[in-house]
C-alpha cells in the first residue's frame, strides 16, 4: 500500500502543474522525506517566483504557495537577516511604490538560528502559510494603503493582534488548518478545529 501513496502524490503535483484553481490543497502531515523529492516539480508549478534556497524551508514555502494560486505571479524573496525583529515576517517591499501590482515583490524575513528553520515541514508549511496570508492582503491594497496599514501596525496592538488573527484565519480558508493546528500563535487549537470545520474540511478527532 505504501506505493500507492506515493502513486497520489506523482499525480496530485500533475495535476496542480496544469492548472491550480484556488480550492484549497488539503493535506494533513506535510513531512521532508516525501515530499523534497518534488522541490524542481514545486519550483516549475510556482514559475520559479520563490527564491531558491534548496533547504526544509524552501520547501515548505514551494507547498504553502499551491494554497495562493493568486500570488503565483509575484516572486517571493526569502531572505535570512539578523537585524529583524521576529524570527519570521512577511515584508512589502519599498520598491512596490514604483511598480504594477502584478509586478510587487514580497519577502520573507527569517532570522538565522530561530526555530523556524528546526521545526517538521508541516509547520514550516503552516508558517510561511500564515506569512502568505499577508502576501494576499498586501496584493489586495494599492500600494498607498499600506503606508496606512505600517503605521498602525507598529502603534496599535489591537491592530496587529487582530490583523495577524485574520492570517490565521485566511490560512485555515486556504486549506492549512491541520498546520496551524500544531503551531499557532494567534488563535487557540479549538478556535482552529472550529474553523477548520466551518469549511468543510472536517477535524476528526480520532486523527
Amino acid at each position: 500500500m505504501y506505493y500507492l501513496k506515493y502513486l497520489f502524490i506523482i499525480v496530485g503535483f500533475s495535476i496542480l502543474s496544469n492548472s491550480l484553481s484556488a480550492q484549497a490543497v488539503i493535506n494533513r502531515d506535510f513531512k521532508y522525506d516525501e515530499y523534497r523529492g518534488f522541490i524542481d516539480s514545486l519550483r516549475t508549478t510556482n514559475n520559479h517566483k520563490i527564491t531558491e534556497i534548496n533547504n526544509s524551508l524552501e520547501l515548505g514555502a514551494q507547498l504553502a504557495l499551491l494554497h495562493y494560486p493568486e500570488l503565483k505571479g509575484n516572486k517571493i524573496k526569502i531572505r535570512y537577516k539578523n537585524n529583524v525583529r521576529y524570527p519570521i515576517t512577511a515584508s512589502w517591499s519599498f520598491w512596490n511604490f514604483f511598480k504594477l501590482k502584478k509586478n510587487h515583490t514580497y519577502v520573507l524575513l527569517i532570522k538565522p538560528g530561530t526555530f523556524v528553520d528546526h521545526v517538521s515541514l508541516n509547520k514550516q508549511v503552516g508558517i510561511v502559510g500564515h506569512e502568505m496570508a499577508h502576501f494576499e492582503y498586501y496584493k489586495k491594497h494599492p500600494a498607498i494603503h499600506m503606508i496606512w496599514w505600517g503605521v498602525k501596525y507598529v502603534t496599535s496592538k489591537k491592530f496587529r493582534f487582530s490583523f495577524e488573527r485574520d492570517a490565521d484565519r485566511t490560512a485555515i480558508q486556504k486549506g492549512l488548518g491541520y498546520q496551524l493546528l500544531q503551531l499557532s500563535f494567534y488563535i487557540t487549537r479549538n478556535e482552529v478545529i472550529k474553523l477548520i470545520n466551518e469549511n468543510d474540511q472536517i477535524y476528526d478527532q480520532g486523527n
